[in-house]
Formats: structure tokens, C-alpha cells, sequence
């Protein structure tokens, strides 16, 4: 896929998946070797993380349509290269920050809160 036309969004945001859509594919090696290859790069790349899960579900049905997802990730991923977790080797690892933000009760209706957070170990973000 060196050659393919790169696209500005991971998947189609209108379609749905199912485990019945067409006919299986015969050999599921490629998918599941690319989908195998695909969850590792969550590790720096969260963006991709819900579209990388929804991939995965269907590994052991595989159809036409699931396979058409996982080249319009790669095309993604053609596009935004420079996006994610860029970890660098510096000589700071001994400082471990850690920020963090919350929102008490913020939603009227349910009185849920909202939360997040980030560490950082030297400069590199690791939570």
C-alpha cells in the first residue's frame, strides 16, 4: 500500500460493521497479521485506538468489509505520520511529573464528573 491515496479520517463514520455482511474471506492470514501489527501502534498512536478495537472484533469471522477497514486505516495512517506519542531518549528520566483535572458533577442531568490526566517520565508521555 507504498503507492495508495491517503485519507483524512480512519474509517467511515457512517458505516457499520457486521459479522454477516458478505461472503468470509478465504485466507484471514493478511488480516489478522495487519490487524496484529495495528494494535502495537496504539501504544503511540491513541487516535487510532477505537478504530484499531473495532478492526479487531471480527477476527474470527472475517468478511470483504473488514478488510476494506483496515486498508482505510492504513491510508490514515499514511497521512499522520508526524501525529502520536513521540518518546525520545533524554537524560531526565529521573523527574516523573504527573497533571491532572477533574470536573466535579459537571453533567446537570446525570451529576457525573468528568476526569483526566497525564504523566510524564524525563519528557516523554507515558500515561
Amino acid at each position: 500500500m507504498d503507492e495508495c491515496h491517503s485519507t483524512a479520517t480512519p474509517v467511515d463514520t457512517k458505516a457499520n460493521l457486521s459479522a454477516s455482511d458478505s461472503a468470509p474471506i478465504t485466507d484471514p492470514t493478511e488480516y489478522r497479521s495487519l490487524a496484529s501489527a495495528l494494535q502495537y501502534l496504539t501504544l503511540t498512536r491513541p487516535d487510532l485506538a477505537y478504530t484499531i478495537q473495532q478492526v479487531c472484533l471480527y477476527m474470527h469471522d472475517l468478511r470483504e468489509p473488514h478488510l476494506h477497514m483496515i486498508k482505510s486505516i492504513l491510508q490514515y495512517i499514511k497521512r499522520s505520520l508526524d501525529y502520536g506519542l513521540h518518546l525520545s531518549a533524554t537524560s531526565t528520566l529521573t523527574s516523573l511529573i504527573a497533571y491532572s483535572d477533574a470536573d466535579w458533577a459537571s453533567y446537570t442531568d446525570s451529576r457525573r464528573s468528568t476526569f483526566g490526566y497525564c504523566v510524564y517520565l524525563g519528557d516523554n508521555l507515558v500515561s
